[in-house]
């Protein structure tokens, strides 16, 4: 038995993360304006945070201009949706033109690497005041499940560096891809899930749901690791591409698909996938849940 696992969100409770990321990229951005035009920037950012909040079906983390998750799906999602609202409007609104060009003039080539920045930067300072923060109880449900002889593979954006540190501290086995040893999780870090194809669209519809599926490099890991299971918080990110799979390859067809149901999982997501997506399984009670549930179809 083999599960491909998310991190953030399965093994993590991210809000504090990404409170310090969204703090720590509101002050930069505020610190680059002008101080007689900072009041005006404040509130521009105010009302853009409220915009997206409203709408997070059209704002979200869209690398490259395509959508690769909504804004509503994780607590960092929100602030690639912000970044994604300063995109669309720097062509019409002057705050929006200045914030972006004072990202460009700070050495970042788009604002997906400024992004990418801050969040590094709101995960490293908690990390500092906290320790990295995987969860007691999903490091014994992992302890449990590779005691049970269930290979786990964590694919994750996090480069693998953070992983190997987080694990380590949690005290919960691992080896770095392509290593494996018996007992130990394998860490597939850098796993570039949002990369959507630049060549290439493929839709996956679920319900009003649309999820572009052409995402090369985590299809390449996918099919490469032929896991019996994945489980992931975010559907966008996580499971679009797996149900894909499932729906279309009749050799993916027996693929567990587990989707844990968190505090900010948004209830319009939660509703589509419920109704027309009954091939993935919602779970509440974290990877100790997930755990129980492998262990009682072996």
């Amino acid at each position: 038995m083999k599960l491909l696992s998310d991190f953030d969100g399965v093994w993590t409770s991210p809000e504090a993360e990404a409170g310090a990321q969204g703090e720590y990229m509101e002050q930069v951005l505020l610190s680059w304006t002008p101080g007689e035009d900072r009041e005006r920037a404040a509130d521009w950012l105010r009302l853009a945070r409220d915009h997206v909040r409203s709408d997070p079906g059209r704002y979200g983390w869209a690398p490259g201009g395509r959508l690769s998750a909504y804004g509503d799906e994780d607590p960092f999602a929100a602030h690639s949706a912000l970044l994604h609202y300063l995109h669309l409007r720097a062509g019409e609104d002057a705050v929006a033109r200045d914030l972006h060009a004072a990202v460009l003039a700070n050495g970042f080539a788009d604002l997906d690497g400024f992004g990418g920045h801050t969040h590094q930067q709101g995960v490293e300072r908690v990390a500092r005041e906290r320790g990295p923060g995987i969860l007691p109880a999903a490091a014994a449900a992992g302890r449990a499940m590779l005691g049970e002889g269930i290979e786990v593979v964590v694919v994750s954006n996090s480069g693998t560096d953070k992983l190997s540190r987080w694990f380590a501290h949690a005290e919960v086995p691992a080896t770095i891809h392509p290593e494996a040893r018996a007992g130990a999780l394998r860490l597939r870090g850098g796993a570039r899930k949002f990369v959507l194809d630049p060549d290439a669209t493929d839709m996956l519809e679920v319900g009003s749901l649309r999820v572009e599926v052409a995402r090369p490099f985590y299809a390449e890991i996918l099919r490469e690791e032929r896991p019996d299971a994945v489980v992931g918080d975010v559907f966008s990110l996580d499971l679009a591409l797996p149900l894909a799979l499932r729906r279309r390859e009749p050799g993916w067809s027996d693929l567990r698909l587990y989707w844990l149901l968190q505090p900010y999982t948004p209830d319009r997501v939660r509703r589509e996938v419920q109704l027309h997506a009954p091939e993935i399984e919602p779970i509440a009670g974290g990877l100790a849940a997930v755990a129980e549930r492998l262990a009682a179809t072996r």
